[in-house]
């Protein structure tokens, strides 16, 4: 099964984070259906106040209703194309592989745009584009590659949405949101929690008047299984490693009230708009590698970044509240 709901408690109509509905669908807010079966943490429970299980993905197949593969890249920042030579779901898992091969220029459906061509293939999962997720929590029990093996590279599980700002008079005006949790071949034992937003530009140097809201937070070996978490609601971000909650970012430490705080120079609000969820596995240029993704000295190819699970809860409250 692809969804364990499907096959629980609800079909996939039914599934509260997908902005779709269906008449005479219902479900017990909290419940967890099969958290015994999945491995985890030793006090993972697979329920949280204020959250209601909405997607149990467990990778058994591809779920085309739920996923596409990307065909772009990340920015310049990249040496790989995404493709679907990268993405395999095989064996429980959802795996994403950066292999050595050349991929030909070709248009990219993603971006909208000619790519050139790259010597690198690498995967890319996101939910397709009429799947959209909003205030929830986001969890998936995910493994870097070996650190022997693998020195330069990011694996990802993060939200993003690059659009019309819905609250800009100016009809071409574009929004960035996204929320990460990123993995880097050269801090294995750290991840970065991001928030990073933007008006009118895809270029992420440009993010910066908004703040750079990224920590590397110390959490000990990503290249192991590890359960990452998000928690994202109206006035606040957190993050969660194994169950731990490692970092919090409130709206009132990046809304520039009274003033901002250098080098933030404008406003940043928490996310406020329905999103697409990604995870993906990429490895870097050589201008960004030292001091982004790693170098990529020790990299033998193909490398393998895995995902054992994935489930969003939607959130069920109107207010957000600290955690229990």
């Amino acid at each position: 099964m692809a969804l364990g709901l499907r096959n629980g408690t609800l079909p996939w109509a039914c599934l509260g984070a997908v902005i779709v509905t269906t008449a005479g669908c219902s479900t017990t807010a909290n419940q967890a259906p099969m958290a015994a079966d999945l491995v985890a943490y030793p006090t993972y429970s697979g329920a949280y106040d204020g959250f209601t299980l909405t997607i149990d993905e467990r990778f058994d197949s591809f779920d085309e209703t739920l996923w596409r593969t990307g065909d772009g890249a990340v920015g310049g920042e990249s040496m790989c194309r995404f493709h679907p030579e990268g993405v395999a779901v095989e064996d429980g898992k959802l795996k994403l592989f950066v292999r050595e091969k050349s991929v030909p220029g070709s248009w990219s459906f993603d971006h909208e745009q000619e790519k050139g061509p790259y010597d690198y293939v690498c995967g890319e999962l996101r939910t397709r584009d009429d799947v959209t997720f909003h205030y929830g929590r986001i969890e998936a029990r995910m493994k870097a590659p070996n650190r022997d093996t693998a020195s330069g590279y990011i694996s990802s599980l993060f939200t993003y949405r690059f659009d019309k700002d819905p609250g800009s008079s100016q009809p071409d005006s574009t929004e960035w949101e996204e929320i990460d949790v990123e993995l880097e071949g050269g801090r294995p034992d750290k991840f970065q929690a991001n928030l990073i937003y933007g008006k009118d530009t895809w270029e992420w140097w440009r993010t910066r008047v908004y703040g750079a809201w990224e920590d590397k937070i110390e959490v000990g070996p990503v290249d192991e299984w590890r359960v990452f978490a998000i928690e994202w609601l109206p006035d606040q971000i957190r993050w969660y490693v194994d169950g731990d909650l490692v970092k919090t970012l409130k709206a009132s430490d990046i809304d520039c009230d009274p003033e901002c705080v250098a080098p933030q120079e404008l406003p940043t609000p928490i996310p406020d708009n329905p999103t697409t969820i990604f995870m993906n596995f990429w490895i870097p240029v050589d201008d960004v590698q030292d001091y982004f993704g790693g170098n990529k000295v020790r990299n033998q190819y193909p490398m393998t970044a895995e995902y054992d699970w994935f489930r969003y809860y939607t959130w069920d409250g109107s207010t957000a509240t600290e955690p229990s």
